[in-house]
């Protein structure tokens, strides 16, 4: 069986963004500083994608984080739009500085029409123009990223951005002899991995197909099959599919799959069956799916073997196609969105470590697939980083409905109150839940309805809707729900009904005995009444053991030894918990009882007063400056 090599993977994803860098070079001859990826090396780059979610909610919605790290390695856009900075005029300071600012706060939109406005005085300032043109393709105003490219580009043939948006634009508009041209034209040092793209992409849309550019660009190779597919050329299938062992070279794991339903429909059932037996191993989410797609394959295979020597007729053909329905479903991509495509997966495999570039390599695939999902997402992730809510919300909004299963749209719709809470617009993030369920008895949406309300405290409503919840599933909560038992369960502790909350508790560990955040905060509330006691040292201890990285467990376990009198441990394992979340008032507070407890009482006392600044709740923070006062009372 087909196994994918994920470290063949990982070796990709750093060529790519090696790649990446060249093209970068590029684009830096016209825009100031470079777009931070000089700093691509072979350093690991597999680092996934961070999350903002609550770890104990698995209904969550995840909204993406920024990664640790990122502003440290990006070089600031601000200096890669142009060779030197632009200095401010003196007759419109305001609007440079004020386009100074959007720009720092991904407000690039603003950014770009704050210093177009600047050209008014200085028409013919070269670095402004480039500067305008970057802001307004970042920002996703391709009317105006255009406009701009073509005054670049007038004075500068040879400058990068500018020629790559004329050409995608031509590409986009039909005329695939002038994006060619245009591309060709590129220096090669700098575009040495998008130009064979673009090229065989025009040669394709002409008629023609070109694959000798993509064969030395495994960055590219996957597009390789697209591009032929599309020319129902099965040839050219065919000696990719024996040449190639997609499983084995670089290839993104998005495009395995309709590389292998590509496969299907020109009868290379081998290669096909490999990659969907690799891609169940490493997407579970999918198994399913996928093992329907495998045993389609069976009879497909059988029929090939008795008619090896024959021509298929029209009633096998018939057959072959009913036998796979999910591979005859893919439908072929059109240039333009082929082509779209390889540059949003360019963006999004920047996304950890150079958000800038990949911004303006999702937005490049926008120019030409202005409402592509995927692309949309992409950019609803980047705002959210930025915490530019508004931004990320406008972006999901604009994905089509009719584009999306219902599922999809759910989760669209439930990404979209997420980010309306973060925006403090509450009341409609609970609207556009509410009409959710109303609309599909969506149960994960009455779910985060509940999720928002327990995070402001409000726990009497937090509590109907997870009731609320537990009546769309007919009273009765399932192992695939387990998380609504642990949310309620959590409810039911803060209003002190202790016997419901245990219920629903022990109800979650029942079906997840290794959820370290069940275990953990089952076991903490024991500890904490003293009651349970031993179980509640097991509980924490197992949550320790299962997620040794997470403060709040290792405060726990730090917990534990405190209340049984074992100081020294407690010191040791607090002083771990304070390094993993050192701005939560409660492990500092713990950590300062601690360190009194061994006699280390200035430590005591500075932990204190650390814990009192960092607590929000003024009484809490009045009890801990009590402690630092007076000291622990024995």
């Amino acid at each position: 069986m087909a196994k994918l090599d994920r470290s063949l993977l990982k070796n990709w994803r750093k060529s790519w963004l090696k790649s990446c860098a060249v093209f970068g070079a590029a684009l830096t001859l016209s825009l100031p500083l470079s777009f931070a990826l000089s700093g691509c090396d072979d350093k690991d780059s597999s680092q996934s994608d961070q999350t903002i979610s609550k770890p104990t909610d698995d209904h969550s919605v995840a909204v993406p984080a920024p990664s640790a790290g990122t502003e440290d390695r990006n070089v600031s856009f601000l200096q890669l739009l142009g060779g030197a900075p632009v200095p401010p005029m003196r007759t419109s300071a305001g609007d440079y500085l004020a386009g100074q600012h959007a720009q720092m706060i991904y407000d690039w939109n603003k950014a770009s029409e704050l210093f177009e406005g600047l050209l008014v005085n200085n028409p013919d300032d070269q670095e402004l123009q480039k500067r305008v043109m970057g802001l307004a393709l970042g920002g996703g105003n391709f009317d105006r990223a255009v406009n701009m490219a073509r005054i670049v580009a007038n004075k500068a043939p040879k400058e990068a951005l500018a020629q790559i948006i004329l050409s995608l634009n031509d590409f986009k508009n039909g005329h695939y002899e002038q994006a060619r041209k245009n591309m060709a034209a590129l220096p090669k040092d700098g575009l040495g991995t998008i130009q064979p793209l673009v090229i065989a992409w025009c040669d394709a849309a002409m008629g023609k197909l070109n694959l000798e550019g993509l064969k030395d660009s495994p960055t590219f190779l996957y597009q390789s099959v697209m591009i032929a597919d599309y020319m129902n050329d099965k040839t050219a299938i065919h000696n990719l599919a024996i040449r190639y062992d997609f499983t084995k070279i670089p290839t993104p794991i998005s495009a395995l799959e309709n590389i292998a339903d590509i496969f299907v429909r020109y009868g290379e059932y081998k290669r096909a069956r490999e990659i969907y037996e690799a891609l169940k191993q490493v997407m579970p989410a999918r198994m399913m799916e996928l093992g329907v797609k495998i045993e389609s394959l069976a009879e497909a295979e059988k029929s090939a073997d008795k008619n090896q020597d024959k021509s298929p007729t029209k009633n096998q053909v018939k057959n072959q196609a009913k036998s796979q329905p999910l591979a005859q479903s893919m439908m072929k991509v059109t240039p333009q969105i082929g082509l779209a495509e390889a540059l949003r997966d360019t963006g999004g495999l920047l996304a950890n470590e150079f958000v800038e570039t990949a911004i303006l390599f999702t937005q490049l695939s926008r120019l030409l697939d202005p409402k592509n999902p995927d692309a949309l997402q992409l950019l609803a992730q980047f705002s959210t980083r930025a915490e530019r809510y508004r931004d990320a919300i406008n972006y999901l909004s604009m994905i089509n409905p009719d584009n999306l299963d219902l599922d999809e749209m759910a989760r669209n719709r439930r990404q979209i109150a997420a980010l309306l809470e973060m925006d403090g617009q509450k009341d409609e993030a609970v609207r556009v839940l509410e009409d959710l369920v109303a609309s599909q008895k969506n149960v994960d949406a009455q779910i985060q309805i509940g999720d928002l309300y327990r995070a402001d405290k409000h726990f009497d409503d937090a509590l109907k809707a997870y009731n609320k919840a537990e009546d769309l599933l007919g009273g009765k909560v399932s192992e695939k729900n387990w998380e609504l038992l642990f949310a309620r369960g959590m409810t039911y502790e803060q209003l002190s009904k202790m016997d419901a909350a245990e219920k629903d508790l022990l109800g979650a560990l029942a079906f997840e005995p290794d959820q370290p955040y069940v275990l953990n905060y089952l076991g903490y509330s024991w500890l904490t009444r003293g009651v349970n006691l031993d179980k509640a040292a097991d509980m924490i201890e197992k949550a320790a053991r299962l997620k040794p990285d997470d403060g709040a467990i290792a405060d726990s376990l730090g917990w534990v030894y405190f209340k049984t009198g074992k100081y020294d441990q407690a010191v040791k394992q607090l002083e771990q918990a304070v390094e993993l979340q050192p701005y939560e008032a409660e492990i500092n507070d713990h950590l300062g009882d601690a360190y009194w407890k061994v006699g280390r009482k200035k430590e005591a006392r500075y932990q204190w007063l650390r814990a009192a600044n960092l607590e929000k709740d003024a009484d809490k923070a009045k009890n801990i400056l009590e402690k630092q006062e007076n000291g622990l009372k024995e």
